[in-house]
């Protein structure tokens, strides 16, 4: 786990995982192992880990992996926090504040509060597989290897006997997009700072 959190930290240097720290992108990284409709696999380039890729199966609507991770990881999320204050207004943290408070109650009090939904909603099955990461690092990119991971990640994909895949990726990443476009994705959505995007297996 430690030489994949190493290529996410190379990948995405700036963003608020690796902000967090270590320990944190760490037991992120640990998520994808703990369940079986999660999966986690890397590329070794001159003994190094080059770029990874991780995916989930949502079972009904309500899954989902970035609250999936935090609440995972939540104690070393807490652990970033306190040791770098300032990122309590990055605008990540932010848009979690219900989440994190929801966390901080439950743990204070030992209730868990149930999360109210129309149950035509929670018992909705979901048909399809999310890509949630995927890095190569900057040495290797354009070397073809985001090809290699994505073709992996389809590979694995299919063994859920799902037929669609689903990303979401922030709409000012020209970069990435381009290179889902060439592997066969496309815009299924359009929200407001991201594309949802999807591809038929």
């Amino acid at each position: 786990m430690p030489d994949v959190a190493a290529c996410q930290f190379s990948c995405f240097p700036q963003s608020l995982a690796t902000k967090l720290g270590k320990k944190y992108v760490e037991k992120t990284l640990e998520w994808f192992l703990v369940n079986p409709n999660r999966f986690l696999f890397h590329v070794m380039k001159d003994g190094v880990v080059a770029g990874y890729c991780g995916g989930f199966v949502p079972v009904k609507v309500g899954d989902g992996s970035s609250s999936g991770m935090l609440q995972y990881a939540f104690k070393e999320a807490v652990k970033g926090l306190m040791k770098n204050p300032l990122l309590l207004f990055h605008p990540e943290v932010r848009q979690h504040y219900p989440f994190l408070w929801m966390n901080i109650k439950r743990r204070i009090t030992g209730k868990v509060i149930p999360m109210q939904k129309e149950a035509s909603i929670v018992n909705t099955k979901l048909s399809y597989v999310g890509l949630v990461v995927i890095g190569v690092t900057a040495e290797y990119r354009g070397t073809g290897l985001s090809q290699v991971l994505m073709q992996e990640f389809e590979k694995r994909a299919n063994t859920y006997n799902r037929n669609e895949l689903v990303l979401s990726v922030k709409n000012n990443n020209s970069r990435a997009i381009n290179a889902y476009r060439k592997s066969g994705w496309s815009i299924k959505k359009e929200q407001e700072k991201t594309f949802v995007m999807n591809k038929f297996i």
